[in-house]
């Protein structure tokens, strides 16, 4: 077993856990009049630390290349010479983007204000909700998402990118009623046209026992949202071979901008959240560059060259595919615990390699440091580094 020293800081995200209270109830409807929009790609979005820095916005509108290495909002990092929308335009859309997602979070803060708990009480079957969070996509990272994508225009990244707007629903009881009840709220505010869903999205384990809304709800969904905006519905059923389980939900706005909204437990949240580091460097993204213990240690799981017979490459491919195991083991202990009302965590505890060996019956080869609760202890440190050098 791993113990873990130092501070347990989480995500820099500000917290945004509301308690009840007396909220205009009369609600603008933002969506009655929407256009048509297609369904999202399959973009989701990530609720990662980020850090605030000052820029010069000297760029001219359009597509140039970039000059020099730019820290955004969210800390990513763009490469000399590539070609992508300038800071000033990235700035603009991120800016216009964050009015879509304050009136996200003011229709489902009043929708659902009923099924949060009162005066801070624990989460139970009838207050399901352990949080709400909010986010718009910062300026670099929407950069170098339509770097990727090839998009040199304002038009082509509102109509590419279905994550700039970003939204979670996090549960804090495990139970499939909870998420049931969550739903069911989600299709009045449709009904009533104040939130036009455009896809969803339903993440399931092998093993659906775990899974949160089953698809039969989920197309109840859909088909009210088909039948209040007139526009089809996308529904798919995903199942990833890391084990990760969630509900997304692709939503539309006026204007044009679009967004994702994603409904989780709070123990697979901050799992997630540890997770998406992995995730990024398996896919060659670029990652905050205070994580660099946690890319040095996962850099064998990563090939050396793009020859796939390349003994070390094939070495490197079977330690990746032990540590998704891994990963899939994980992410089904969190959705074994027990509800939060039921503990006191004062730092999140995930499966050891040690346990997960146990389970497997058979010798693993992952270095002990690739544990997730020594990743966690490297990232809750970079993220405190993170947030003193923003203040």
């Amino acid at each position: 077993m791993i113990k873990i020293f130092g501070l347990s800081l989480g995500s820099n995200f500000p917290s945004l856990k509301t308690n009840k209270t007396n909220l205009n109830k009369s609600v603008p409807n933002f969506f009655v009049n929407s256009t048509n929009l297609k369904p999202l790609a399959s973009d989701t979005i990530s609720f990662t630390s980020r850090k605030k820095q000052k820029e010069k916005l000297s760029d001219k509108l359009g597509a140039l290349p970039v000059q020099s290495s730019i820290r955004d909002a969210d800390d990513k990092v763009m490469h000399e010479k590539e070609r992508t929308i300038t800071n000033v335009l990235a700035h603009r859309i991120s800016r216009e983007a964050s009015y879509d997602t304050k009136r996200l979070e003011i229709t489902l803060k009043q929708s659902l204000d009923s099924l949060m708990p009162e005066n801070n009480k624990s989460c139970d079957r009838e207050h399901p909700i352990y949080n709400l969070e909010f986010r718009t996509k910062g300026a670099n990272s929407i950069r170098e998402k339509a770097t990727q994508k090839y998009l040199f225009s304002k038009e082509a990244v509102i109509n590419r990118l279905g994550d700039i707007i970003g939204a979670r629903i996090i549960l804090g009881d495990n139970s499939k009623n909870s998420a049931d009840l969550i739903v069911d709220e989600l299709i009045e505010i449709v009904k009533e046209g104040r939130l036009k869903i455009t896809e969803v999205e339903n993440h399931t384990p092998h093993d659906k026992k775990f899974q949160y809304v089953g698809q039969t709800k989920l197309h109840k969904l859909a088909q009210a949202s088909s039948d209040r905006f007139g526009i089809f519905v996308n529904e798919k059923s995903v199942r990833n071979e890391t084990g990760y389980t969630a509900v997304h939900l692709s939503v539309a706005f006026p204007d044009g901008y679009r967004g994702e909204i994603q409904i989780l437990g709070r123990d697979v949240a901050v799992l997630k959240e540890l997770e998406d580091i992995p995730y990024k460097i398996l896919q060659g993204k670029s990652v905050n560059p205070e994580y660099h213990k946690i890319v040095s240690i996962l850099e064998p799981l990563c090939p050396i060259s793009d020859n796939p017979n390349d003994p070390e490459n094939i070495k490197r491919a079977k330690l990746k595919k032990e540590f998704i195991a891994y990963t899939a083991a994980a992410y089904k202990y969190e959705r074994n615990k027990v509800n939060l009302n039921k503990r006191r965590d004062l730092i999140p505890y995930f499966l050891t390699l040690g346990e997960f060996a146990q389970s497997q019956r058979r010798k693993i080869h992952l270095p002990l440091d690739m544990d997730f609760n020594n990743l966690y202890r490297l990232k809750t440190s970079a993220d405190y580094k993170i947030k003193q050098s923003s203040n």
